[in-house]
This record gives C-alpha cells, sequence and structure tokens, in this order.
C-alpha cells in the first residue's frame, strides 16, 4: 500500500475512560484504516502532560492539546464526550476527512427548544454525587451507559474494568461533565465544512435515537445508523456491527 492510499481514522474516547476503551474495537477496523487513538488531557498517556494553568474546561484549550496528534486527511470517530471535542477540532481543521459520531450530540442536555437531550436535573444529581465520590460515580456511568443492552452486565463488567483503573483526577472527571453541561454546538454543527455520520445504539438512554431526526432537521446531509439492542457504547458489545456502520457511513460521505 503506497502512503497515498492509506485512510487515517482517529478514535477519541469518552468521559471517564481513556483509550483503551477501543481495545477490542481495534481489531474490527485496522485492515482499513491506520488508528491513531487519542488521550483527551488528563487521561491514560496525557495524564502527566497537563500542566498547572491548563484550564480543563476550555473546550478551545482540550483542543489546541490534542490537535497535534491528529493526521492530515483523517476521518474521526468520536465517542459521547469526545464527539463534543471532535465537533470543535473539525473547525479548527479543514482537512478533515470526515466526523463520525459515535452516540453523541451536539447539545447533551434538554432544553426548551431541544427536547432530546438528558434532563438537566438527573445531570446535576451525576454531578452532584461526583463531587462526592468519584468512584461511585464511575460505577453509576457504567451502569447508564450499559442500559438498554441485550446483556448489559456483560458490558457493565467490561467498562468497570476500564474505569477503575487509572482513574482521572476528579478535577478531570468534572470538567468533562461541565462541558457536556455547558455546550451547545448546533449552530457550529451546522456549518461544518466535512461530512458527517452518527452512530447510535437503539436503546441509548443519554443520546437517545430520536436525537439523529432532529440532527437532520439541522442538517439534512447528515447520514445515521442505528445498532440494534444497544445502549450507550455499541462499539463495546457490537464491535463488529459498528465496524460496519462506520465503513457503510464512511462510503457515503466521502
Amino acid at each position: 500500500m503506497t502512503q497515498r492510499e492509506i485512510k487515517e481514522l482517529v478514535l477519541i474516547h469518552g468521559w471517564g475512560i481513556d483509550h483503551r476503551i477501543w481495545k477490542n474495537f481495534i481489531p474490527h477496523v485496522e485492515d482499513q484504516w491506520r488508528v491513531t487513538c487519542i488521550d483527551l488531557p488528563g487521561y491514560g498517556a496525557s495524564e502527566n502532560k497537563v500542566e498547572s494553568h491548563f484550564d480543563q474546561g476550555n473546550i478551545d484549550q482540550i483542543v489546541n492539546s490534542i490537535n497535534s496528534e491528529i493526521p492530515e486527511n483523517a476521518t474521526i470517530l468520536a465517542w459521547s464526550l469526545g464527539g463534543t471535542v471532535a465537533m470543535k477540532l473539525v473547525h479548527r481543521r479543514s482537512d478533515i476527512k470526515a466526523l463520525v459520531l459515535l452516540a453523541s450530540s451536539p447539545c447533551f442536555l434538554k432544553k426548551q427548544d431541544w427536547q432530546h437531550g438528558v434532563e438537566p436535573a438527573e445531570f446535576n444529581q451525576l454531578l452532584r454525587q461526583l463531587s462526592k465520590d468519584k468512584i461511585k460515580t464511575l460505577q453509576t456511568f457504567a451502569g447508564l451507559v450499559a442500559m438498554g443492552e441485550a446483556h448489559p452486565r456483560q458490558t457493565i463488567n467490561e467498562l468497570n474494568e476500564y474505569l477503575l483503573s487509572n482513574v482521572p483526577e476528579q478535577e478531570i472527571l468534572m470538567s468533562g461533565l461541565e462541558i457536556l453541561r455547558d455546550e451547545d454546538l448546533r449552530q457550529a454543527f451546522v456549518k461544518q465544512h466535512c461530512p458527517v455520520g452518527i452512530i447510535f445504539g437503539e436503546n441509548d438512554i443519554l443520546v437517545k435515537c430520536s436525537t439523529g431526526g432532529a440532527i437532520q432537521e439541522l442538517r439534512p446531509d447528515t447520514h445515521t445508523i442505528e445498532i440494534p439492542e444497544t445502549g450507550h457504547a455499541p462499539f463495546l458489545s457490537r464491535p463488529q456491527e459498528t465496524a460496519e456502520a462506520l465503513m457503510t457511513l464512511t462510503a457515503r460521505l466521502y
């Protein structure tokens, strides 16, 4: 394969878990793409690279910190919080070939003019819990992610393997939730230069499938696919189907 034929795929993880979350998904895509996994600031390999003046709640600073790690002409697959960061990143990088959001939305919380997000009261309860006990909060999150799966216990066990080892600092976790709470990227989403696809878990309770229709109203050229009998992390329980969905979407987007 020549350099010109190499396809770049960048994977950006979500809240609470570093790049290891992609471990069982990567074998299903690495024959099609050269894969780069990004650790957001404060996670995984990046945890010791966060300088004292770094503002974890500033999404622009987060984008600045990972920008140099993104290969040129890449397709980005970004999960949950990672999708929020990726939507900002795409504005910075005109070379990005395509953005595929995975269980991610331009507006995570429910609003008067956006009925497809998480109820603010429920989200604030998670924030309060995090301020008291980060391990218990991560376990609560695992339960929310697995809800709607055909075999939720299997997903919870896999999530706990990642969530409860190499746990980020509480400040990092809190800032990530605050970004999900505060960022509303609907207008930015409409203006993105690259094609966009979204993969949903059919039974996801955090980013509901109904979000797809609402996003298509914002941007009609958005392509969506649902993975049956999955929750907020379809790539964990159905890695092959998620990889196939990615390939189907990119074939439409390129």
